[in-house]
């Protein structure tokens, strides 16, 4: 660095990228030049240990360089001094999480050929002796009860650590907080003694001070200016009087939170010392309307384009509504969905829905229409989401070039029953990598209802993800659907919009949509009224962004119920590369079908956004 002074005299300062040759101090100046001589790119090459082993080698090497990839690409193994440092305290910082309170964490050598830019890294780590927990005590000052050992029965034998030291903290403030002491005061203390194994039995004695019994004296709300309190108080579910339990409140504000209505959602307590304390609930209303542009990519209908309008906080009372509508080469739907949050202070969704879709089918045109009215809650026992509701809809086929009986309907109005549950347990729903989902979903028409038909829908299935190595990740997928027509007259009389046509990107892959479904003798399609399908995949990340995918999808068939569960067979394997954005990935796949029928493809390309299943 070459720097002028005030008096117009010049110095240089050589730099590194360490910074080991300090500035002098004081130092004026009037300008200062810098010319940077890059030098080689230092990245790690190798990376080894000495006198680790409560942390996999792999997992430790993940600190310093991060995921492991097939592809290990320069800038995701750079080396810096910075990096190096964060890599060894986060190292240091897993061991002490697992209870190796005196772990220490040191660069014991570091190669760097100023050459070549390879750098070769060894730590060395003493871990020390793990400290266990082995009981739990409380010493609680005053009046106020004691927790029972059934409270941290799960937590004894478990590493003695800082999250094991807030994870109590928290769970002993929730329990005193519901019985009205917001107060609380806790302290851990720990003794340690040698246990046979090697390991430090560490006993916790928590020293508690609840404070007084509070009591609430009313509920308030600042900021609502657009929005009605009825609707908020039904949410905050506290009554005046009751214990004061800042549990609640914090569920009362998630609660108002999910509104959407709010940009932000605050509580606190007025006055904040006494035996009796109001709440403050302090909001700041959010945009009344949003519009957002919609877009995607499938094989089939290729382009996709729309747009989303949604209002929000309705009447005040905190309801949205939302248009959608979208084109795509093959199709034009739109949907109008009105939704009303916790019912009558329940834990109830209610919604009404207009819909509308025209779709150019491989076989034949679908025209569906109708109304939706539906509740939906959540069953927490199980993690899920519930949905009831009743569905009126009309459906109609035009062009219809299917092998279908003259008695099937090509225009009908049904009405049916709605049953479905969800539970998502997945990392993450648009590029899930560990986790699982399952879903079942019955429609029940019926002539009773008001409709034209009889007819018993049911689809349920599920996902599976889970690595394998570093990098590497296994997605199983299973959906299994019928369609019954248990009331009807004819086994025939059974709209084809209800049928299933599988094949695609999201199911077997060497098909396009619907041309997996049943052929008839002539070659011509029919929908399935049963289908199984199993989907696997094998993949690999080649960086952070891009992987490959080995995968292999089988469906079952049957045209008929009487051939339940499938008279049919078809079998894909395939590879896929796929790339990681904000909104899914990206997928470009090749299917090649290992048994196709006489006016099957041999293969199909599919080009999609999103998740398979």
């Amino acid at each position: 660095m070459r720097v002028r002074h005030a008096d117009g005299q010049e110095s240089v300062h050589p730099l590194d990228a360490e910074m080991s040759r300090p500035l002098p101090r004081p130092l004026e100046a009037a300008s200062a030049r810098l010319q940077i001589e890059k030098g080689p790119r230092f990245v790690y090459q190798e990376i080894t240990f000495a006198g680790l082993t409560a942390v996999p080698e792999a997992g430790a090497r993940s600190f310093f360089v991060g995921e492991s990839m097939l592809i290990p690409l320069s800038n995701e193994r750079a080396y810096s001094p910075s990096r190096l440092a964060r890599g060894l305290n986060n190292l240091r910082e897993e061991l002490l999480q697992q209870g190796y309170s005196e772990a220490t964490v040191q660069r014991a050598a570091l190669q760097l050929d100023r050459t070549t830019g390879v750098v070769r890294l060894r730590v060395a780590v003493q871990e020390g002796a793990q400290r266990r927990v082995a009981g739990v005590e409380f010493a609680v000052s005053g009046e106020a009860p004691t927790p029972p050992a059934a409270l941290v029965k799960d937590r004894l034998g478990q590493a003695w650590s800082a999250p094991w030291s807030q994870d109590l903290t928290t769970t002993l403030r929730r329990w005193y907080f519901r019985r009205g002491y917001p107060d609380l005061q806790v302290q851990l203390k720990a003794e340690q003694a040698s246990a046979p194994d090697g390991h430090f039995a560490v006993t916790v004695t928590a020293e508690i001070s609840p404070g007084p019994l509070v009591h609430l004296g009313t509920v308030r709300f600042v900021g609502n200016a657009r929005t009605r309190e009825a609707p908020l108080r039904r949410l905050v579910r506290v009554d005046d009087g009751g214990l004061f339990n800042p549990v609640a409140f914090d569920a009362g504000q998630s609660r108002l939170s999910r509104l959407g209505v709010f940009r932000t959602v605050g509580f606190k307590a007025e006055p904040a010392n006494g035996e009796t304390r109001d709440v403050l609930y302090e909001v700041v209303e959010g945009r009344r309307q949003e519009i957002n542009l919609l877009a995607g990519y499938g094989s089939y209908e290729q382009f996709r384009g729309g747009m989303e309008w949604r209002h929000f906080n309705l009447w005040g009372r905190a309801h949205t509504d939302s248009l959608q509508v979208v084109q795509s080469m093959k199709s034009s739907r739109g949907t109008y969905t009105y939704t009303v949050p916790e019912l009558f202070g329940s834990t109830l969704d209610g919604s009404a829905r207009l819909f509308g879709l025209h779709r150019e089918d491989l076989a034949f045109t679908r025209d569906e229409f109708g109304a939706n009215v539906s509740m939906q809650w959540p069953w927490r026992a199980l993690r899920a989401q519930l949905t009831t509701g009743y569905t009126l809809q009309r459906f109609r086929i035009t062009h219809n070039d299917l092998a279908t009986e003259p008695t099937d309907l090509d225009r009908v109005n049904a009405s049916s029953i709605n049953f479905g549950i969800v539970r998502d347990r997945r990392d993450n729903p648009l590029l899930p990598h560990r986790g699982t989902k399952v879903f079942a979903q019955i429609d029940w028409a019926s002539r009773r209802l008001g409709g034209d038909v009889d007819y018993q829908r049911l689809r349920l299935g599920g996902s599976y993800h889970t690595g394998w190595g570093r990098g590497r990740w296994i997605h199983v997928g299973l959906v299994h659907g019928v369609v019954l027509t248990q009331g009807a007259e004819d086994d025939r009389d059974l709209p084809v919009n209800v049928r299933f046509f599988p094949g695609g990107d999201g199911s077997i892959r060497g098909y396009n949509d619907g041309e997996a479904a049943p052929r008839a003798p002539n070659g011509q399609f029919i929908g399935a009224k049963s289908h199984v399908q199993l989907n696997i995949e094998l993949e690999q990340a080649l960086t952070s962004r891009w992987s490959i995918v080995v995968f292999g999808d089988a469906l079952g068939i049957a045209a008929r119920v009487a051939d339940y569960p499938f008279s049919e067979q078809l079998y894909s394997v395939g590879l896929g590369v796929r790339y990681r954005t904000p909104i899914g990935p990206v997928r470009l796949e090749y299917g090649h079908n290992l048994n196709p029928r006489p006016l099957d493809p041999s293969g199909t390309v599919q080009l999609s956004i999103g998740a398979p299943f």
